[in-house]
């Protein structure tokens, strides 16, 4: 007879559904509505209650560090709530972080079946599709695309977020995925209408990726694709250089080619990098025109240089705000509640806000938690990828977990670097499925057996 399925996997299956479909998001008061909110206490409940009934075996995935890392954090967090101007934020953000915690525990360390593992994978493909098509959706029909940060753009009517409020999150999954689906594409399918189903997705979230607008994320897919294929070099070209994905690179760049604005963005996007470095990129040729090339390039030089003061200045914020409490902080969760004090200190950093996002993950856990606090955060993300590092020596030899464990490092370092210009760790709904997707690897790729290449 065979074993049924624990409650514990409905309820995970159920989470990769619903976390990345459902943005709703609502308040009771002061507490909050989200599927988050409800399907992690959930999850808990229905763990502890299997466990105790010893309907679940958890499996040797070593989780320890990663839990006094977790705890350290924790407790440099509750520190700084002496330093808190006000306790409602605080215990909001320690809650949803103790949810991260207990979530990724949980997918990590319970013992799963070869078929449970592939319902996982088969769920999360159907998910990520539905939301690009919906995505696709949106931009064809003008259907709730979000309409700000459309300067350096002459043709396009909005950007996508597909299923994630705002197009920076939605920009943010995607690189965190990318990699780990182009690999899959290129390197482990190996029948062709497979692959090209795979290489289909794959451009799915590229034009998705494009039609949010979201310059950084722009420049981060570029580079993740970049690595993507040089990580495994040899084996990547010698599989993408076939006919049919050829073609299919082909089909694809000639719709990017022809989406709109994406040369007015693309140049957008290199007139920021531009702007962080002593090298001239981009110049006019011809600036004596008053019209044609040169006089665009022009505005959309101003424009974006508008935007780049605007980030910088966001920056400083955090900065001063860290500089100015540089050993706890400002007491975590805390942020927004002195923003309108450091701005006051410091004339210059006013923007028009009374509250603003600082635009940068490590700048705001820098300034609610102090030195020591930011040390301690990143020594979370250090050890992630000690793991990652150890799984891989442990599995070099199985094609699959090594695929997926490259496009884990890839996807999780785009994840990181685009927290330098946006808030994702601090986006329920985008870090719920980092901490979960990353939770499901690491226990795939320590407990189970290799599989065949569909």
């Amino acid at each position: 007879m065979e074993k049924q399925h624990s409650w514990t996997y409905y309820v995970i299956l159920l989470m990769i559904v619903i976390i990345p479909l459902v943005p709703f998001k609502g308040y009771i008061g002061p507490v909050p509505l989200s599927a988050e909110v409800f399907l992690i206490p959930l999850l808990t409940a229905v763990f502890l209650w299997e466990w105790v009934q010893g309907r679940i075996k958890l499996n040797d995935t070593p989780v320890n560090m990663f839990l006094y890392l977790f705890g350290i954090f924790l407790l440099v967090q509750l520190i700084s709530l002496s330093q808190a101007v006000a306790l409602l934020p605080a215990v909001k953000e320690i809650v949803r972080y103790i949810s991260y915690v207990v979530l990724f525990y949980i997918v990590m360390k319970v013992r799963f079946t070869q078929m449970e593992y592939r319902h996982f994978a088969y769920t999360f493909l159907g998910t990520l599709t539905i939301a690009v098509v919906y995505g696709l959706f949106q931009f064809v029909f003008d259907f709730n695309l979000n309409k700000a940060g459309l300067y350096a753009l002459d043709d396009a009517w909005g950007r996508v977020p597909s299923t994630m409020v705002n197009p920076n999150y939605w920009g943010g999954f995607i690189n965190f995925v990318l990699p780990v689906i182009l690999l899959v594409a290129v390197i482990y399918v190996k029948k062709k209408p497979w692959q090209l189903v795979f290489f289909g997705l794959f451009s799915m979230l590229v034009i998705n990726q494009l039609l949010t607008y979201t310059r950084s994320a722009w420049v981060i897919m570029v580079l993740a694709i970049i690595l993507t294929a040089l990580m495994m070099p040899k084996m990547f070209f010698k599989k993408f250089l076939t006919v049919h994905l050829l073609i299919a690179t082909l089909f694809l760049a000639s719709i990017v080619y022809h989406l709109p604005d994406v040369e007015n963005r693309a140049v957008s996007s290199l007139l920021v990098i531009q702007s962080f470095i002593p090298i001239q990129v981009i110049q006019p040729q011809g600036a004596d025109q008053a019209d044609g090339p040169a006089e665009n390039l022009k505005e959309n030089k101003e424009d974006t240089s508008k935007a780049v003061v605007s980030r910088t200045t966001l920056w400083k914020t955090g900065w001063y705000m860290w500089r100015d409490h540089p050993v706890i902080g400002v007491g975590i969760g805390n942020y927004y509640e002195r923003y309108k004090d450091t701005v006051a200190k410091y004339p210059e950093l006013d923007i028009g806000h009374d509250r603003y996002s600082v635009h940068n993950s490590y700048l705001k856990v820098a300034a609610e938690t102090g030195t020591i606090g930011l040390i301690s955060f990143l020594l979370i993300y250090l050890y992630y990828y000690v793991q990652i590092g150890r799984e891989y020596i442990r599995n070099r030899d199985e094609l699959l977990k090594k695929i997926l464990l490259i496009g884990l490092f890839i996807g999780s370092g785009t994840f990181l670097g685009q927290n330098l210009a946006n808030n994702l760790i601090f986006i329920p709904q985008v870090n719920v499925l980092f901490w979960l997707v990353s939770g499901l690897l690491f226990n795939y790729v320590h407990s189970s057996t290799s599989s065949s290449p569909i």
